[in-house]
């Protein structure tokens, strides 16, 4: 377990390092202003902020604090075919503006199903979870980080959505965003 203000003390030592891309895997029920404190100390100095929906689906408005606020891109776990998964997390994206970011919407979707991880003692497991989705977002981000834009951070959130599949329901909705990144090869 660990507190709020650690993760918060954390995530500002990442930017005031060098970060570039933060992730949260983990999320609550309740708002922490610690974590949002840091969140706008991560997005003033454009360090991009991804985090979990969370595994409380497929509810919707079920998505979880950090992944709610709007400073953040919130990722929804996906299976090998896809689709939603039964445990992410839903948005309130069908009662938001489309295709904006609003506290409460699911932004992308990834892979959260049946995925390889690291896990503990220097072992590997497999796992599922909008961690594990909101993990290969992030890792996406630094394949495609806009080093060249005056504001890297949202210049690849924006490339992030400009890169998005709609993978479920037509448009950006409630369990997957705007859809699934596609990273294009050369």
């Amino acid at each position: 377990t660990c507190l709020s203000d650690d993760i918060s003390v954390a995530m500002m030592h990442a930017v005031d390092n060098g970060a570039q891309i933060i992730v949260l895997g983990m999320g609550g029920e309740a708002q922490s202003s610690f974590i949002s404190d840091a969140i706008a100390y991560a997005v003033e100095h454009q360090v991009l902020v991804v985090a979990a929906a969370g595994n409380d689906g497929p509810y919707d408005d079920s998505i979880d604090w950090p992944a709610r606020d709007s400073r953040v891109i919130s990722v929804a776990a996906v299976d090998n075919l896809r689709e939603p998964a039964e445990f992410s997390s839903r948005g309130i994206n069908a009662d938001t503006e489309s295709f904006v970011s609003d506290e409460g919407d699911v932004e992308l979707a990834a892979p959260g199903v049946n995925i390889e991880s690291t896990f503990r003692d220097g072992g590997y497991a497999i796992l599922s979870g909008t961690s594990m989705a909101a993990s290969h977002i992030a890792g996406l981000a630094a394949l495609v980080w806009q080093w060249d834009a005056k504001r890297p951070a949202e210049a690849t959130r924006t490339l992030l959505h400009e890169m998005s599949r709609d993978i479920s329901d037509i448009g950006d909705d409630n369990a997957t965003g705007w859809g699934l990144p596609i990273r294009k090869t050369e």
